[in-house]
């Protein structure tokens, strides 16, 4: 039989189907101890999906921070439940540290960015993309995408949505497919217009376009982050 916690973590990878899936959130809307654990399991997992864009001391910092909002006087029972979901994850903090520290910089030229947690618009239409957001951070881009397919045919004009969703299909290196939507944004004139352009960069490294990735890549001149990442990822190419 599961545990709750097991439980917890199908429900958020979108593996209860059926008769479980209705029983668990049957039990989620009547159990207010379960719908924190669900909560801490979010939050824990949206932070490490931050870990490759954090210092070691911000995460420490973060999970601290994770572990006091949800601390219980001693001898709660249900208190004890959420330390144990709390120590496998430091463990994994742990391990993503090290890994950190020894991997390859170049490596990280190519990662995706964290999908940031913010209102949009209404109330429900914020709900659904908190949901993509924790999907996104980790890592399941198709779930992600549903999410967000259904948000843009809400919102046609939203190139927030659309930005995300080319980047899902860039995280199945789907590069075809992420290529042809990043396109249109990189093109355009929203916020997401140079980041855009970046990840189509990157993008076209994956399909043996370098000529027009290092155009692009050229393109990104400004001393802030993205900037910087694209002229280190300029010079590799180069």
């Amino acid at each position: 039989m599961k545990t709750s916690e097991e439980k917890i973590q199908d429900y958020i990878d979108g593996l209860l189907k059926g008769e479980e899936l209705i029983a668990f959130e049957q039990e989620l809307a009547t159990d207010p101890q379960l719908s924190e654990q669900l909560k801490l399991h979010k939050e824990v997992q949206s932070i490490l999906a931050r870990r490759m864009n954090s210092s070691e001391h911000e995460l420490r910092t973060h999970l601290h921070e994770a572990a006091t909002a949800h601390r219980r006087p001693e001898g709660n029972n249900k208190s004890k439940s959420l330390y144990r979901i709390l120590i496998p994850i430091l463990a994994a903090a742990c391990i993503v540290v090290v890994v950190k520290f020894f991997s390859n910089t170049s490596s990280t030229l190519y990662q995706l960015p964290v999908m940031e947690s913010e209102i949009v618009r209404g109330a429900g239409e914020a709900g659904e993309y908190e949901d993509a957001v924790t999907f996104f951070n980790s890592q399941s881009f198709g779930q992600a995408r549903e999410i967000l397919d259904q948000l843009i045919n809400s919102d046609t004009l939203n190139v927030q949505y659309k930005y995300y969703q080319a980047l899902t299909y860039y995280g199945e290196e789907n590069w075809s497919e992420s290529i042809a939507k990043l396109e249109v944004i990189a093109d355009g004139e929203s916020v997401f217009a140079r980041e855009a352009t970046y990840y189509l960069a990157a993008a076209y490294t994956k399909t043996n376009k370098t000529g027009q990735a290092i155009l692009l890549l050229q393109q990104i001149k400004s001393d802030d982050e993205l900037g910087r990442k694209a002229n280190k990822l300029l010079k590799d190419l180069q």
